[in-house]
């Protein structure tokens, strides 16, 4: 009897042994897996962001050699890598590694405090703010999100699990769409992505050679049958296409048509040349 009992007490002992390495080996796995690798895309030290992250994720600095990471952190964002961002230009190798990591899926963030173009918005043009306000926007629909520093944890420890099927979801739903009707919107949202972006830079010239010249008026009344010239039917009549017909018809008024847009270029020339304009 005291052999068997021996002999169960060793096995219970071996049993318990066992099960409490194996615990520990999951619990170790469990945090190598877990533990995000985030990259900060700076050229400069942050030490208060690292000792912030480091007990919770592996955190390096961007270098061009780097190809993968599970947490982008952009800490400041100056204009020209939002105007690249916003209209998906690969312009240097910082560009193409964020836009290379959204089209991994991999998380993206900016912090809220880095957008460097909201410290103008006391200075700066109405329009020309409102231009990289949307491109701010433009960054949230690629699925980049803005934060506060303050928040920046609470992401990091966020299970990308989901996102991941959610990404799986749209992909396949996409996946039963017609081809041509999905480039046909494509090519849709992208002529009025470019329409918006003229017109906001077409406002904001205006309006600041507004306040230093003064733009021709352009005449509503018809001309007399006699000085008729002909028609320009031009969408946009540029400095050159003014210019040509001045040459070749040597006259100081155009008649150009009701959905013509003149250029600032062309308005100036045709102030210095004192030529009319008419409307037909």
């Amino acid at each position: 009897m005291n052999l068997e009992a021996h002999q169960q007490a060793a096995l219970i002992q071996a049993v318990t042994d066992e099960v409490m390495r194996r615990l520990e080996q999951m619990k170790q796995d469990q945090s190598t897996v877990t533990k995000k690798r985030a990259v900060l895309l700076s050229m400069e030290s942050l030490p208060e962001l690292e000792s912030m992250l480091n007990p919770h994720v592996e955190v390096s600095y961007y270098e061009a050699s780097m190809r993968d990471c599970d947490l982008l952190i952009i800490p400041k964002v100056c204009l020209q890598l939002l105007a690249n961002l916003a209209n998906g230009l690969s312009a240097g190798p910082r560009e193409r590694f964020v836009l290379t990591m959204l089209l991994k899926g991999r998380q993206v963030v900016v912090l809220e405090e880095g957008l460097l173009y909201r410290k103008y918005k006391a200075t700066a043009p109405i329009h020309l703010y409102k231009l990289y306000e949307g491109f701010a926007h433009q960054l949230s629909n690629y699925g980049i999100r803005t934060i506060k520093t303050a928040e920046l944890l609470s992401v990091c420890q966020e299970n990308r699990s989901g996102a991941a099927v959610s990404v799986e979801t749209s992909a396949e739903n996409m996946s039963h769409q017609d081809p041509k009707q999905e480039v046909k919107q494509l090519q849709h949202d992208q002529q009025q992505s470019d329409a918006q972006l003229r017109c906001s830079l077409t406002r904001t010239h205006t309006e600041a050679t507004a306040s230093s010249c003064t733009i021709p008026q352009v005449s509503t009344a018809e001309p007399t049958e006699a000085m008729t010239p002909e028609v320009l039917t031009s969408k946009v009549i540029t400095e050159a296409v003014v210019k040509k017909f001045r040459q070749s018809h040597h006259r100081d008024e155009i008649v150009i048509s009701k959905r013509s847009i003149i250029t600032p270029l062309a308005q100036d020339y045709l102030r210095m040349q004192q030529m009319q304009v008419h409307r037909r």
